[in-house]
C-alpha cells in the first residue's frame, strides 16, 4: 500500500456540517476501497493567488491516507463531479507503507506533538521582535571583517584582464 496527501479546495461559503459530511463521503470511499485514513485537517479559509470558479476564496481540506493506486483515480473521479470542489491535488508520499506499523508508532506521537509547537514560537518571535530590530538597526553600519563561512567569500574573484584563448 503507498501512503498519498490529498489537498482539496472547497467553495469558502459551505457551511461546517456539509464538510463534516463531505469528509465523511470520502473517508468511506477510501475505507471501502481498502485504504485507511491517517490524519484529515481542515485548514480554513484563506485567499487564492488568483480566481477559481469567479472566487477569490476558498476552504481547503487535507486528507492523509494509505491506500491502493486504484483508489486515487476513483477519488480524483469523485472530487471532479462534486460541484463544492473548486481544485484538487494528489500526491504519493511513500510507496511501501506498513499500515499496522504506522498506526501502532507514528499516530500517537503525531497528535501529541503538534499542540505544543506553535505555541513556544510564537511567545519566542513575539518576545524577541523588539531585540532583533534593534539589533538590525545597530548591524545597518558596514563591517569592516569580511564575514566567515559566506560561500561566495570563497569563489574565485573575476579578473577585468582580458583572457587568452588561442586563437589568432
Amino acid at each position: 500500500m503507498r501512503r498519498y496527501e490529498s489537498v482539496i479546495i472547497l467553495d469558502p461559503e459551505i457551511p461546517d456540517e456539509e464538510i463534516q459530511g463531505f469528509t465523511e463521503k470520502f473517508t468511506s470511499l477510501i475505507k471501502t476501497s481498502g485504504g485507511e485514513i491517517i490524519k484529515i485537517e481542515d485548514w480554513g479559509a484563506k485567499k487564492l493567488a488568483y480566481p477559481v470558479k469567479k472566487r477569490d476564496r476558498g476552504r481547503y481540506l487535507l486528507l492523509d491516507f494509505v491506500g491502493l493506486p486504484a483508489l486515487i483515480a476513483e477519488l480524483e473521479r469523485q472530487f471532479k463531479i462534486t460541484e463544492e470542489v473548486m481544485k484538487f491535488l494528489s500526491v504519493k508520499v511513500a510507496d511501501e507503507v506498513d499500515l499496522g506499523a504506522f498506526t501502532a508508532a507514528e499516530k500517537p506521537e503525531a497528535s501529541a506533538a503538534e499542540p505544543e509547537p506553535p505555541a513556544a514560537p510564537e511567545q519566542a518571535t513575539a518576545a524577541s521582535a523588539p531585540e532583533k530590530l534593534e539589533s538590525v538597526q545597530a548591524s545597518s553600519e558596514p563591517e569592516s571583517q569580511p564575514t566567515t563561512g559566506d560561500a561566495r567569500s570563497d569563489a574565485p574573484l573575476i579578473s577585468a584582464e582580458p583572457m587568452e584563448h588561442g586563437i589568432e
